[in-house]
């Protein structure tokens, strides 16, 4: 018989679909989220329907409640727990959501195993200061398991924090197949991308998410304009509240014809750029962990990211380099560096480049599975 197990996060975020997806397949599972969107807005570009078409399991909304500070509590977490009698309770981060069902885990004798999920970095968890760091360390302390990122993360929790607890590895990854078919479907728009940015013979550097301070964007758009490489175009695909300055410094820099801003995108439109693709940046300054770093991978792309993202775990001598956020000159060796290696795009994509992840989805989930 199947174990039952209760999720609760803040949030449909799509970099989780494939975890709870295999959640639901191998467990009697029931999910519950804050939000109908992820609580910080990272991903309000994509839409409600196209969220749930990836989900193979019932979505359930926790409405009662408020927010306050930026935070949600919610009402009834209780009734949840005595209805579903879970064997295993998994929770997101330290929210009030957590803290309210530790106590529960807690008040009850331990009716349950409960994890939590860290979407925590190295650099996060080294810098984490002040009330959130002492909920951290009350709560981990005292539950079953926290699922971190990556190894190092799990390594520095255990020899910083506590060993009491299970250290478990669940990296911020698609399942390689799934992605990988809908990445073939985007092809045709590729093509057509390819000639309506006119950036045939061009080797393009891409990056994808938010446009706010801590991406560090003007940072890229500074050493790209260096390059003066006119074979070269550097596409931003996301949207936020640097859009118009980030603009401005484009034209600033006199390179507005070999930079492209293309707003939100999602489905096959946003997968067609990493099909596009010769190399992508994530120059971020503070970063939990960083998705788009194994889609770019998965999409046969070699990756410049930041020593601050938790992604780096994900980047090997043979799938690209990592570079401190805060140094421009370093970051300009490496993309010419990078770049070197590279063939220009041609309109004619007609299949896949080789995926480069050093691991697979599917690895290590029977490994996280196997420990809970």
């Amino acid at each position: 018989m199947k174990q039952k197990v209760l999720i609760f996060h803040k949030g449909l975020a799509p970099y989780r679909i494939d975890f709870f997806n295999e959640v639901n397949n191998t467990f009697n599972a029931k999910f519950y989220f804050d939000h109908k969107s992820h609580a910080d807005n990272s991903f309000s570009h994509f839409s409600e329907n196209y969220l749930n078409s990836k989900c193979n399991f019932t979505i359930n909304y926790l409405e009662r409640g408020f927010e306050f500070g930026g935070r949600s509590f919610r009402f009834g977490l209780g009734f949840i727990l005595k209805k579903e009698k879970p064997e295993i309770v998994i929770c997101n981060e330290y929210c009030p959501v957590t803290i309210i069902v530790f106590l529960y885990y807690v008040f009850f004798k331990k009716k349950f195993r409960l994890y939590t999920i860290s979407d925590d970095s190295l650099d996060n968890c080294i810098k984490r200061k002040g009330l959130r760091s002492i909920v951290r360390n009350i709560v981990s302390k005292n539950i079953d398991g926290i699922i971190f990122p990556s190894k190092k993360v799990c390594h520095w929790y255990a020899n910083n924090i506590s060993q009491k607890p299970k250290t478990l590895e669940l990296p911020i990854i698609h399942k390689d197949s799934v992605f990988r078919e809908d990445l073939a479907k985007s092809l045709d728009i590729a093509r057509k991308n390819i000639g309506l940015y006119n950036i045939e013979n061009k080797k393009v550097i891409l990056y994808v998410g938010r446009l706010v301070e801590l991406k560090n964007l003007s940072v890229l758009i500074n050493v790209f304009s260096k390059l003066n490489d006119p074979i070269t175009a550097l596409v931003i695909v996301g949207d936020g509240p640097l859009m118009n300055n980030l603009q401005e410094l484009v034209r600033a820099v006199n390179i507005s014809q070999q930079v492209y801003f293309t707003y939100s995108k999602e489905g096959y439109e946003l997968l067609s750029w990493y099909a596009i693709a010769k190399l992508f940046v994530l120059p971020s300054t503070f970063e939990q962990f960083g998705a788009v770093v194994n889609e770019a991978l998965l999409s046969g792309c070699n990756v410049l990211c930041s020593d601050r993202a938790g992604a780096s775990s994900l980047i090997t001598e043979n799938n690209g380099l990592l570079f401190d956020p805060y140094n421009e000159e370093e970051l300009h060796g490496k993309i010419k560096n990078m770049l070197s290696r590279e063939e220009a795009t041609i309109n004619g994509i007609i299949t896949l480049r080789e995926n480069k992840m050093p691991f697979t989805f599917d690895e290590k989930i029977k490994a996280l599975f196997a420990n809970l």
